[in-house]
This record gives structure tokens, C-alpha cells and sequence, in this order.
């Protein structure tokens, strides 16, 4: 038998060894046994579980109180609503947890927009209410005027005292400079392309035109639109255009003292009687809305060139004033109307409607892309004053409804 201080000397030797050995293995293992340039993969091993009883360490930090002007931490994630129109900035020395730092958009920076910008218009077609149809984009750029002269305005003559009266306008005027886009309000097909001189009297009134036959119809009826005075054509009869298509250049041609676009809506046919008032055709502005509506007697008859006044209450913008539609232009197949004051804000208004020295008093709300409409009634008959008729050897042609394919002018520029 072996001496017992012999076993333990035996056992601790062993022990060594195998030490030794577990050393060069290891060592062998991390300088990579492999293909020159394998990189060794590493074994994955189950993370052991946390005892029952393990407890974090926690570390103490201190509670910083809530800044002046800012609400405590709340205890939910949720998104902070400061005040509007106060800026806060970080306090110097000492920073803000994420959900006490308050970022705030000042609404007034940079320049003011000028008293003449509108928002872009709403895509086309657009019928939030039943009736409208509002099917035809602006034949101008956002970036220019695509907005008509109040002061000239469908139906009307020249409503500027120091101003002559003119004709009775049959579409829209829109002042721009020489060579601004025009572009076509909705697709079809040219029909029209060049000068386009009176059947009547061979008066080129219009100057360049382009008309366009829509490739739809509204209530069975062809619709046309009429765009005149242009420096250039840049279509020619039998083309299709799409809407929004480049068709001409903004000028001065036929009849007028200053540059412009006069546009015409005509449903049904291609005549100077069939123009409808464009500002129930033409996509409204993104917030904005139309006013219409029909001021009729006791029996129910238009009342003709009534005075109308449309007075914000609650926006910021110019009263607007015209009159009711002359007999000789015509209403929309389904309003029925004889007055319409496109372009306008969004919110409440005072319409006033003023004839024989009587005037009718509504409170009216606009609603964005949509038309309002009213209707007013008198308790007399109304008897409208007689149209003037031309002196001898004056052209009838510049007295009214019969003045067939007649252009319109803008007498000055605008104001």
C-alpha cells in the first residue's frame, strides 16, 4: 500500500498536469484552429436566471423641480400642448428631462404674406354639396393672378364711378403681365384657334382665342370655355388638351387698353348668350367658398342690378360690393341665381341687398369648397327700367345680349 503523504503527492501531480493541459486547449482555442482567415464562431450559452430574491441596486438621483411656466413631469408619455404664441427656452446650467422640453412654432415668423395671396385651389372635380360643380381647375398659375377684378365682376358693368360704363361682362378678367401661362381649366378638344372677329361687324373684339369643347357634359349639355385676348397660341384647332395643359400666353389683343385674360364659361352652345358665371365652374381656394343666391319680387321675378353689399364678421377681408345679373346674361341651369361673390374666406358674413330704397338684411356662413345660397324675396313687384337703346348710328352691337361673340376689356388696370 502506498504511504498516505505518497497518494497526495501522486494526486497534487495529476492535478497539474491537467491544469497544463487545460491551458495549451484553451490557448489552442482562441488562436483558431480553422482555414487561415475563418474567424472562430462562438459557442452560445443560455443566460443563467436571476435568483427569486435578486434586487437592483438603485441610485439615488435627485428630483429636479418643474421649471417657471412648465407643467410637472406628467406620469404617462403623453404629447405636451403648450400655449400658443409663447416661446420658452432652456433655462441656462441645467437641462430639461425630453417631455418638459417645449419646442414652440412661432405662426408669425418670417414676412407677412401680401394683402393679395391665396391659398392653392381645391383639386377638381369637386362637389361637396349636391349642386355644385365645381369641375374646372384656374386657368392661371398659383404663382400669378388667378383671381378676376372685383370691380368687374359677371354680369355687371364697370362698377368704378370715374369709369364710363362698358358692356355687361359675360366671364371673368384676369390682369397679368404680357406671356403668363394660360392653361386650360379641364380636358377636351380645341375647337377654336386663332382671331375671332364678329359675325356682326367683323370687329375682332376678342383678339386671339382659344375655345375648348369639355369632354363631358353637364346636365346633358356641352360645356365650352372661352379664353381671349392671348399674346400667343400655343394649340390649334382639333388638338386634346388636358387640364392644366399650357394653350396660350397672357396678352393684350383685340379690344382692351391693358393685359388680361378674359374667360368664358358657355353651356349648352358656343354663343355669347350661353356664357355662365365661371366662379361656380372654378375650383374655390383650400378654405374658401362661394356666396350665391337669387333676389326675386313678389312673383317671383329676378330683380335686375340691385345693389349687394358682403360684410365679414368674423374674417379678415375686404367687404366685396356688386349687383345683381343684368337681364341680359343668364343663370346656372340649377341655382338659378342672379348673384354670385366667389373667392371668400371661410366664416360669417352680412349680406345686404338694397333696391327702391329698401334694404334686405341675411346673416349668411360660408363653408370651405362649398357654395351657400340664399334666397331673398320682396313683398312689391318689381319693375326693372328699360334697357337704353343705341342712338342713331351707333353699333348696337356694345348694347347687350344681341352683341354676339363680343369680347370684353379692362378699361384700366386695377387699383
Amino acid at each position: 500500500m502506498l504511504n498516505p503523504h505518497r497518494r497526495r503527492g501522486m494526486l497534487l501531480s495529476h492535478l497539474s498536469w491537467l491544469a497544463l493541459l487545460f491551458t495549451w486547449v484553451s490557448a489552442a482555442a482562441l488562436s483558431g484552429c480553422g482555414p487561415a482567415g475563418a474567424q472562430p464562431t462562438p459557442t452560445l450559452s443560455a443566460l443563467a436566471s436571476i435568483p427569486e430574491n435578486a434586487t437592483a441596486t438603485s441610485i439615488a438621483m435627485t428630483q429636479l423641480p418643474p421649471p417657471d411656466n412648465l407643467p410637472a413631469e406628467p406620469n404617462e408619455a403623453v404629447a405636451a400642448t403648450p400655449e400658443p404664441g409663447s416661446l420658452i427656452p432652456t433655462p441656462e446650467g441645467i437641462g430639461l428631462r425630453p417631455t418638459q422640453a417645449y419646442q414652440q412654432f412661432v405662426p408669425d415668423a418670417g414676412p407677412a404674406a401680401p394683402a393679395e395671396w391665396r391659398p392653392p385651389p381645391y383639386d377638381v372635380p369637386l362637389s361637396l354639396h349636391p349642386d355644385d360643380h365645381y369641375w374646372m381647375g384656374r386657368p392661371l398659375p398659383s404663382n400669378r393672378r388667378n383671381y378676376d377684378l372685383p370691380w368687374y365682376p359677371f354680369g355687371n358693368d364697370v362698377m368704378i364711378p370715374a369709369l364710363a360704363p362698358y358692356r355687361i361682362h359675360h366671364g371673368n378678367d384676369f390682369p397679368n403681365e404680357q406671356g403668363t401661362s394660360i392653361m386650360a381649366v379641364s380636358s377636351g378638344t380645341v375647337i377654336h384657334a386663332g382671331p375671332m372677329p364678329s359675325p356682326r361687324n367683323g370687329v375682332n373684339y376678342y383678339g386671339n382665342t382659344v375655345v375648348i369643347l369639355h369632354d363631358w357634359q353637364w346636365q346633358g349639355k356641352d360645356v365650352y370655355t372661352l379664353y381671349a385676348h392671348t399674346l400667343e397660341l400655343l394649340v390649334a384647332e382639333g388638338d386634346h388638351v388636358e387640364k392644366g395643359q399650357l394653350i396660350a400666353g397672357v396678352g393684350s389683343s383685340g379690344e382692351v387698353t391693358s393685359s388680361h385674360l378674359h374667360l368664358e364659361v358657355r353651356v349648352g352652345r358656343n354663343d355669347y348668350a350661353a356664357a355662365r358665371n365661371p366662379a361656380l365652374w372654378l375650383a374655390p381656394y383650400e378654405g374658401w367658398g362661394t356666396l350665391a343666391g337669387r333676389f326675386s319680387d313678389s312673383r317671383g321675378r329676378l330683380i335686375t342690378d340691385a345693389d349687394i353689399q358682403v360684410i365679414p364678421v368674423d374674417v379678415d377681408t375686404p367687404v366685396r360690393t356688386q349687383r345683381t345679373y343684368n337681364r341680359v346674361v343668364g343663370s346656372d341651369e340649377v341655382w338659378r341665381e342672379n348673384f354670385v361673390v366667389g373667392d371668400l374666406p371661410a366664416g360669417r358674413y352680412t349680406l345686404l341687398l338694397s333696391v327702391n330704397g329698401i334694404t334686405y338684411r341675411r346673416d349668411v356662413t360660408i363653408h370651405p369648397g362649398q357654395t351657400t345660397f340664399e334666397i331673398v324675396s320682396t313683398r312689391f313687384e318689381f319693375m326693372p327700367t328699360a334697357t337704353p337703346q343705341p342712338e342713331a348710328g351707333q353699333d348696337a352691337d356694345n348694347s347687350g345680349e344681341n352683341a354676339a361673340d363680343e369680347g370684353t376689356a379692362t378699361p384700366t388696370p386695377e387699383s
